[in-house]
């Protein structure tokens, strides 16, 4: 298991997980906890495999489904309320905003995110459905990371994809990573540059967010080429 795989692919993941090392983590992949031991707090972990870990603490990650109210039994769900372009769900008057709602995303098809940046800017939009705006909520989503003294910041929304074009050196962990389907840009990626999408608007990823919500298909020596301005391809 590498940190971050399932949305950053096992390449970027593998400079996260090099960024834990350096801090001295010991990542075990694929080890389960079988018991906790400690007298009259936690001292230790017990593996699978029995091997025992001290520690002072133990964060638990869980995992999240979404939730639906019991006052909406009758609207339509999967994989969270599913809504439309404008957040209405299937019954009269009733929206749904964040991490519980599947919306039809006008650019990336349906989707259910579950990113602050997302649920900031949803509510505000369901809001504006309530009081008869007709705009569909067309956010081209974001989310950063920030991991010890690097910054992450990603663009777009990528399902899957076949090619991860690399500006920038990967050895280096200072990239920008575009993540193409047949050719199309899906999403990107800015570990240690690139800036924010959102503050800084002439910024390298502001240019990314434009590119994969135009849904640009561009050839990948012209994304990897440091001598090619990324705004003159927006």
């Amino acid at each position: 298991m590498i940190p971050l795989a399932r949305v950053l692919g096992e390449e970027v993941g593998a400079v996260i997980g090099a960024f834990h090392r350096a801090n001295g983590v010991e990542l075990l992949p694929e080890t389960q906890i079988s018991a906790c031991a400690g007298s009259e707090r936690l001292e230790a972990v017990v593996t699978g495999s029995g091997d025992r870990l001290t520690c002072d603490f133990a964060v638990l990650g869980i995992g999240i489904e979404p939730t639906v109210p019991a006052f909406a039994p009758a609207i339509a769900q999967a994989n969270g309320v599913l809504v439309d372009e404008r957040l209405r769900a299937g019954a009269a008057d009733v929206y749904a905003a964040g991490d519980v709602a599947n919306h039809l995303h006008p650019i990336f098809g349906r989707v259910r995110v579950e990113h602050y940046n997302n649920a900031e800017k949803q509510g505000r939009a369901a809001a504006h459905s309530m009081l008869g705006s007709t705009d569909p909520f067309d956010y081209i989503h974001s989310f950063w990371s920030d991991q010890y003294e690097h910054n992450l910041e990603y663009v777009g929304h990528a399902a899957k994809w076949d090619e991860l074009v690399v500006r920038g050196s990967m050895e280096d962990g200072k990239l920008i990573g575009f993540y193409l389907l047949d050719g199309v840009i899906q999403a990107a990626v800015g570990l240690d540059r690139g800036g924010d999408p959102e503050l800084d608007t002439d910024s390298e990823i502001a240019a990314c967010a434009r590119l994969a919500g135009a849904r640009a298909r561009l050839a990948s020596g012209q994304l990897a080429d440091e001598r090619v301005n990324l705004w003159s391809l927006v």
